[in-house]
């Protein structure tokens, strides 16, 4: 079985899955009685959006020189980082204008570069896909573990992975990428068109298990890139997306107003239609239990992807303690198929 996680984007709420997925790591290791087990033992992909790429990519950490074959930090290290780090991620410019970015990039870029420092994407524990947007070639990007170890202008340091995926426009400014062989991209937040990168993962992983396939018998099934036979997809998300918006305001916003409620807009819609697609592939491939959503709701939580405030920190905190209490029963099921599988 392939196992892949998925990891939404949702700037400071991503510390939902992060204190979800450290439950969960938790609940592996116990089972398998090694208590330096990571999240990375357990899938063969982890694919993130934003934050949920920056996630991915703290989970997929090389091991520090000298140090045993697991990930540098355990999951629950990721909840710290977020919970001490938040406001320095989020640190806000001292002049606004209509022309300017809500945040420096400095304080993110600072904290990537003390957590994930030299490592590339190639030194990735295991297979990765990673969302951005290319302004420049207007296209979507796709980083790639895979692509990475063959091709010298596919591999990037992770730390310039983690802010591409993040550079969400008015929040953050574009990030200007160099990848090892050279080549220069401009990317923004792939949250543009993955806020929910399951869908991306689920055919970056049907793709790869049909060239195994095609390797190893030299023929390829009709079927073999549609299938859903022999994935598992766990996809996480950061938080039911509730905030409604007024008719009357709306319709007055213009440019400037519209700029903020279109990027949450887009991340929920796209998460809420990628989930839909997944259960349907999986359900039509007689495997609905192979495909597992978490969407914890937000319990008086607020949505801004920028509130790294020590109050909301701790509202987010426990909104993602309230799921894991009334679901333990199913994220306990969860352990036990990951296991299995």
């Amino acid at each position: 079985m392939y196992k892949i996680l998925s990891i939404d984007g949702g700037g400071i709420r991503g510390i939902i899955p992060a204190v979800i997925l450290s439950y969960l790591e938790e609940q592996l290791r116990q089972r398998t009685g090694s208590d330096s087990a990571t999240l990375a033992d357990y899938f063969d992909m982890v694919a993130g959006t934003s934050t949920g790429g920056i996630l991915a990519c703290f989970y997929l950490l090389p091991p520090a020189e000298g140090q045993a074959l697991h990930s540098r930090y355990a999951a629950k290290d990721a909840v710290d980082l977020y919970a001490r780090r938040g406001k320095e991620i989020f640190s806000r410019k001292r002049l606004l204008g209509l022309g300017s970015e809500a945040y420096s990039s400095a304080g993110l870029e600072r904290v990537l570069l003390e957590v994930m420092g030299e490592a590339t994407l190639a030194d990735a524990r295991k297979d990765c896909l990673i969302t951005a947007y290319d302004i420049a070639k207007r296209q979507a990007m796709l980083f790639t573990g895979a692509e990475a170890q063959r091709y010298a202008h596919r591999n990037y340091l992770l730390r310039d992975v983690a802010r591409a995926t993040s550079a969400a426009p008015t929040y953050f400014e574009p990030a200007q990428v160099r990848s090892l062989g050279g080549a220069i991209s401009y990317l923004v937040d792939g949250g543009m068109y993955a806020g929910n990168p399951a869908l991306c993962a689920y055919v970056e992983a049907r793709k790869k298990l049909a060239e195994q396939e095609k390797a190893a018998t030299a023929t390829a099934s009709a079927d073999a890139s549609a299938s859903a036979d022999g994935l598992f997809v766990l996809s996480i998300g950061t938080g039911k997306e509730l905030k409604k918006y007024d008719y009357h305001k709306a319709k007055g916003w213009g440019l400037g107003g519209w700029a903020r409620p279109v990027l949450d807009i887009l991340l929920s819609s796209s998460a809420e239609v990628v989930d839909y697609q997944l259960r349907r592939i999986f359900a039509a491939a007689g495997a609905p239990h192979r495909y597992r959503r978490l969407e914890p709701a937000l319990h008086g939580a607020k949505p801004d992807m920028d509130d790294a405030s020590d109050k909301n920190i701790s509202l987010l905190t426990d909104a993602a303690n309230a799921f894991i209490e009334g679901n333990i029963e199913n994220l306990d099921e969860l352990a036990e198929e990951i296991l299995k599988s």
